[in-house]
């Protein structure tokens, strides 16, 4: 509070002053804790959280502590850090709020690289092989939640402790930056786009897991949804999802089943399956919001939506796609990139077909009686 503490006197007159405290309520406890962020075992990990978060006060904010959690697919630190957690007993688990999890997607011709130096294909140059190889990469952070929610339950029964994604996204190699002075900047095209659609939509269906997902680099770094130079801004195909996603926000997360025929790519020469659509629905009184990916790079998907337990009144369709999957946003063509609202008929029985265009996002919104 004002006035208490040399720390809160110094709040007050700081660069951005305000006397009165932020109220801050999630806390990240270390970052990349077995990496960059102090090359820690999970054990050694656990008992610095425990130390850092053993007496905070809390000046009558509800605190909620995020541990560092795994890169990627690393299921020995989570293992290692619930274990020696349990250790202390399970009301550990009450004082952890979330369990960090990262994952980028990169890829070369054929296949990822697990070298985060070397090796990452170019955001604006890809073939076909790169295009799928890359949606397949960002795809595994269904399995990943999957597979990390799975261990965290076997030391934390009641599953107190949520997954957050707070680090997420697609990462090139430079090149494509459009000002040297950007550390890790890239251009953002809509194959960026399907990406953070199909994580959002993971997100969505597994809203039991994920209490909290963060796109970590906003501004010319990585898939950003924003770039600038001086006086010059644009949005990028990524902000597109987002703003399209919205209307799922505070709403209740639905099931969805998907039954479409998956599609055919080769890799390595050798013939590899994608699935062939995705999405993730949720319900708000009476408006359902349904996001759809079609990944396929060529056919669209012709598509009959049902709605179990109830009608289809009127439904309003916004679509994100472009006659070219390279496509983006530039100083001097902003809005070659974003969505358009369409129309849509619905059948007089309350049947609802669809047209999915090729490699797009789509948000339909259906009025339900």
């Amino acid at each position: 509070p004002a006035g208490t503490t040399t720390l809160a006197e110094l709040r007050a007159s700081g660069p951005v002053p305000s006397r009165e405290p932020f109220r801050v309520r999630f806390w990240g406890i270390g970052n990349e804790s077995w990496g960059c962020g102090g090359n820690l075992t999970p054990e050694e990990y656990a008992m610095e959280f425990r130390r850092f978060t053993a007496a905070v006060p809390s000046y009558g904010v509800d605190l909620k502590f995020i541990a560092s959690g795994a890169n990627s697919d690393d299921l020995n630190w989570t293992r290692g850090f619930f274990a020696r957690t349990r250790e202390k007993g399970e009301w550990m688990f009450d004082r952890i709020y979330g369990w960090g999890l990262h994952h980028y997607s990169w890829n070369v011709s054929g296949g990822r690289t697990t070298d985060w130096r070397a090796g990452k294909g170019d955001a604006i140059k890809f073939d076909e092989e790169q295009y799928y190889e890359l949606l397949r990469e960002a795809d595994r952070i269904e399995s990943l939640i999957d597979r990390h929610w799975a261990v965290m339950g076997e030391y934390d029964r009641r599953h107190r402790v949520k997954l957050v994604v707070d680090e997420w996204g697609t990462w090139y190699r430079s090149g494509t930056e459009i000002d040297p002075t950007h550390l890790l900047g890239q251009q953002s095209t809509m194959r960026d786009a399907l990406v953070a659609a199909l994580t959002l939509d993971t997100f969505n269906r597994h809203a039991d897991k994920v209490v909290m997902a963060n796109i970590a680099q906003l501004v010319n770094c990585l898939q950003s949804l924003f770039l600038t130079r001086e006086d010059r801004f644009l949005l990028t195909p990524t902000y597109h999802v987002f703003e399209m996603f919205m209307p799922h926000m505070g709403a209740q997360a639905v099931r969805t089943v998907f039954a479409a025929p998956s599609l055919t790519y080769r890799r390595n020469g050798q013939p590899a399956r994608f699935w062939g659509l995705s999405g993730s629905a949720s319900l708000r009184d009476k408006l359902l919001t349904l996001t759809v990916v079609n990944p396929h790079l060529a056919e669209s998907r012709a598509t009959e939506i049902a709605v179990r337990g109830a009608r289809i009144a009127r439904a309003q369709a916004r679509v994100l796609v472009a006659d070219d999957v390279h496509a983006h946003n530039t100083f001097e063509n902003p809005r070659a990139v974003e969505p358009r609202d369409e129309a849509v008929e619905v059948g007089a029985n309350g049947v609802l077909v669809y047209d999915f265009r090729p490699a797009s996002v789509t948000r339909l919104q259906l009025s339900l009686t």
